[in-house]
């Protein structure tokens, strides 16, 4: 058996990998499950759109499968080895320039009639854009903590993990890419 994580659902959580290199399909599934959300979460925020992060979300848990039996646990947790492919297919596919100037028009909303009205609509849009480019301005560390704690909503610990970082280091990250953010962004869209 790996070396599991101390508690009981990373004791489960290792049996499924365990399961999961043995050949268990069922298992790997649950794995999925699991972790499939976090993962897309994770990707979203850095690709801003749903079809393409849908596409790297299903590639990164296809390079898993076939990277599986090479997954040992040597202080990293599964989540964290996931997140860790998902980013390298990121910068694949930018570096790769599959990258083009386009609007999606299947990231358009419809206008659910509920809501305050489509001005509600407009000034969310404009606030997350502003947020989309000071992320994107932050050094690649701390957007990629940024990303993982508060988009794909990993721990301290897991994100440490994903990023190959102590605890203390993933914090310090985190407060630079905040006290950045607080410079960058309006004090009204706050």
């Amino acid at each position: 058996m790996t070396t599991p994580e101390p508690s009981p659902d990373g004791m489960r959580r290792a049996e499924l990998v365990d399961r999961a290199q043995a050949g268990d399909v069922g298992a790997f599934g649950e794995l999925y499950d699991e972790y499939s959300l976090t993962v897309y979460r994770y990707i979203y925020a850095r690709v801003s759109s749903s079809a393409l992060a849908e596409d790297l979300t299903s590639e990164t848990f296809v390079r898993a499968l076939r990277a599986l039996d090479s997954f040992r646990w040597q202080g990293r947790d599964f989540g964290a080895w996931l997140v860790t492919i998902a980013r390298n297919l990121i910068t694949d596919h930018y570096k790769s320039g599959r990258v083009r100037l386009e609007v999606v028009t299947d990231e358009i909303e419809t206008h659910d009639r509920q809501t305050e009205g489509p001005e509600i609509d407009v000034l969310a849009a404009a606030t997350a854009e502003v947020l989309r480019d000071a992320v994107a301005g932050l050094p690649d560390e701390q957007r990629d903590c940024l990303t993982m704690r508060f988009f794909a909503g990993l721990s301290i610990a897991e994100t440490a993990r994903a990023l190959e970082k102590s605890e203390g280091a993933v914090k310090q990250l985190q407060l630079r890419a905040v006290r950045h953010l607080a410079k960058v962004i309006p004090k009204d869209l706050r």
